[in-house]
């Protein structure tokens, strides 16, 4: 399975999956389902939900900037959705929503999709790609914890981590961008601490935490860069950015 870099291949995966879902099942079972949550967080599902709005306005907005189409039939789809998405009873029957996402609705996100594909030419992520990162994320956040790291460089390095795992979360929704913004904040942060970070590599018992964090995050960036089909963000390890090679 991929997960599509443009915003209506997203949209439409997310849709296709939600259009299958037993009508009986309550709405906010059928959210948790898709976005791989807890049923009973209903912070995190609304969060999404309100993702999901912005992932659909997205959608409509490059539609429009792409010219020489026609775009009242493009936008068609996009009546159902938001009518769909205007309703936020999350204890109520799924069929109410699922009777918006109709096979017209479904087709005509498909020509979205081909068609911003042509504009952007973007490439996809397997979801093996996601899950690698998030099983070495999952890791490196536990060694971080248990490590002997100075305290205020250990809540920096774990509050990084936990944003990136938010946008992984989020990735089925924000794409590849939501996780290139989040790994741009986390050298954003390490530049503004990065004195506290090469006084922590010069110690050998911080040294392999260190080098084990800038290794994870430069393996983002070249997942990214790839997806995106452009140079690597830095060009240079963002260790030997920071200075602490």
């Amino acid at each position: 399975m991929e997960v599509k870099t443009e915003p209506a291949g997203r949209l439409f995966d997310i849709l296709s999956e939600a259009k299958k879902k037993p009508p009986n099942t309550k709405v906010r079972k059928v959210w948790a389902d898709i976005f791989g949550i807890e049923v009973t967080d209903t912070g995190t599902i609304l969060r999404m939900l309100a993702d999901l709005i912005q992932l659909t306005y997205k959608t409509k907005s490059q539609i429009q900037n792409i010219e020489n189409i026609d775009h009242e039939i493009y936008l068609k789809p996009f009546i159902k959705i938001e009518a769909m998405l205007s309703q936020i009873n999350l204890d109520a029957n799924w069929q109410s929503w699922q009777q918006q996402i109709d096979e017209p609705t479904i087709y005509g996100l498909q020509f979205c999709s081909d068609r911003l594909n042509r504009e952007a030419n973007f490439t996809s992520l397997k979801a093996t790609e996601i899950d690698q990162i998030k099983k070495a994320l999952e890791e490196l956040t536990d060694n971080v914890s248990n490590s002997h790291l100075e305290t205020s460089l250990k809540l920096l390095l774990i509050r990084n981590l936990e944003s990136l795992r938010q946008a992984l979360i989020s990735y089925k929704i924000k794409g590849i961008d939501g996780i290139e913004t989040e790994l741009e904040l986390n050298l954003g942060s390490l530049f503004l601490n990065k004195e506290k970070i090469k006084d922590s590599a010069d110690k050998e018992e911080s040294k392999t935490f260190i080098q084990k964090y800038f290794k994870f995050l430069d393996g983002i960036s070249k997942t990214v860069s790839t997806a995106k089909q452009v140079d690597q963000l830095t060009g240079n390890s963002l260790s030997k950015l920071i200075g602490v090679e």
